[in-house]
């Protein structure tokens, strides 16, 4: 047994811990953060880190920290799968999240020049009259599910037309960028590698394309703007990463906030005395947005590895080891949040959340999924003051220890 597999702790509270989500996961991880605070997860093989303070540490720390496996699937690629990737000229270059130092620095320097607020702020219109569009489409039926009808089309309608993807192209893209999720963030099946990688393929060539037509027909969209920044010179990005950034901006861009949306409703739906006062008040949108990612986060978990050998809460890491950044812990941490289990939308320091993370990793999307969620929240609050879960609300997710994903969000509308 080696000893990134031996189990370096004593059996403690540790010991069972099940980190897929689940309704019972915060309980769990309360437990923790008093009894062991760090320790290691065996059935994931990484040491977890359930503190606000180290995990906002870590991720201000790129140098005794990497982030090269944020997005490295779960269970290895079958090789009938990396077959499907090689054949199909899948070729990444490596995500924001996931590149490190000089590189991650240079990436970043181009694109945040195309997704910073003062471009977002130019697509609150086209926000607004998308918003206005989904409760027209939905208003008067009897059983909407909110995560169909509306959360999960919306973010991609908003992120795509900052990319210039035509609306018939959405459900395609939306469909290639999903399979991505299964293969980077939960335990695959064959099958579900082998259709994941075709996707993938389909997906990776899409964008290609996209590039391709970009330097020939430049418009403004994000891929035309690097491509512009880059003025044909590799040593500011290469024409590979130009496909890439385009892929992650592309993927990025909706499923989380779509996820977000979908977890935020529901606790509001679920603590009512916090949906009657936001419709009472729609002004607190914004902070409702903060609350429901410290309560309810998208993101439950973020991977790093240990470049050298660190100690935190006087347990020893090793050098090489992966570690997890328990966020959901992290945003109901009693030492920075006061009584982090209630649901408060008014609450003063909602926003030290660290679900779109922080430093320098710090999600650049972080602006515009704030503004798609205030805007959707305010309308809604407007319009469906009697908005309420549709009973039984059976809720069931994602199997994956990186993400609260939802399937479904039933409810009676009036």
């Amino acid at each position: 047994m080696n000893a990134i597999s031996a189990c370096p702790f004593h059996a403690g509270a540790a010991a069972g811990f099940k980190p897929y989500y689940r309704p019972e996961l915060h309980a769990a991880l309360e437990t923790l953060r008093r009894e062991e605070p760090v320790f290691w997860c065996e059935e994931i093989g990484y040491r977890v880190l359930t503190k606000h303070a180290d995990a906002y540490e870590v991720l201000h720390d790129g140098v005794r920290f990497s982030s090269q496996n944020t997005t490295r699937p779960v269970t290895p690629m079958h090789p009938d799968a990396q077959k499907i990737l090689q054949e199909g000229g899948y070729a990444p270059t490596g995500s924001h999240s996931s590149l490190d130092g000089e590189t991650h620095k240079r990436i970043r320097g181009v694109t945040s020049q195309v997704l910073n607020l003062r471009e977002f702020i130019r697509l609150e219109p086209h926000i607004r009259q998308l918003v206005a569009a989904a409760l027209d489409r939905i208003d008067g039926q009897p059983d909407v599910d909110l995560l169909r009808d509306v959360n999960y089309e919306l973010p991609a309608q908003v992120v795509f037309k900052l990319l210039g993807i035509p609306e018939s192209d959405i459900p395609n893209v939306k469909k290639w960028a999903g399979t991505r999720s299964v293969i980077d963030f939960s335990p695959a099946t064959y099958e579900q590698q082998i259709a994941g990688a075709k996707n993938l393929v389909a997906y990776w060539q899409y964008c290609k394309a996209m590039v391709e037509d970009r330097l020939k027909h430049p418009r403004d969209d994000f891929t035309s703007r690097i491509l512009a920044i880059r003025n044909g010179d590799d040593s500011v990005m290469t024409l590979a990463e130009a496909t890439n950034h385009t892929f992650g901006v592309a993927f990025a861009g909706h499923e989380t906030t779509t996820n977000q949306l979908t977890n935020t409703f529901r606790t509001l739906l679920q603590h009512r005395d916090q949906w009657e006062r936001l419709c009472a008040d729609p002004s607190l949108a914004a902070n409702a947005v903060e609350e429901g990612m410290r309560y309810a986060g998208a993101v439950i978990g973020w991977r790093r590895i240990a470049m050298q050998d660190v100690t935190f809460r006087g347990v020893a890491i090793p050098k090489g080891a992966p570690i997890m950044l328990s966020l959901a812990s992290a945003n109901r941490d009693e030492e920075v949040f006061e009584d982090p289990q209630r649901f408060d939308i008014g609450r003063k320091n909602a926003r030290r959340q660290l679900t779109f993370g922080n430093g320098v990793h710090f999600c650049l999307g972080a602006p515009l999924a704030r503004l798609e969620m205030k805007i959707v929240l305010e309308e809604f609050a407007k319009r469906y003051p009697k908005m309420r879960l549709r009973e039984p609300d059976a809720a069931k997710h994602m199997h994956t220890f990186v993400f609260r994903a939802p399937e479904a969000l039933p409810v009676v509308l009036q």
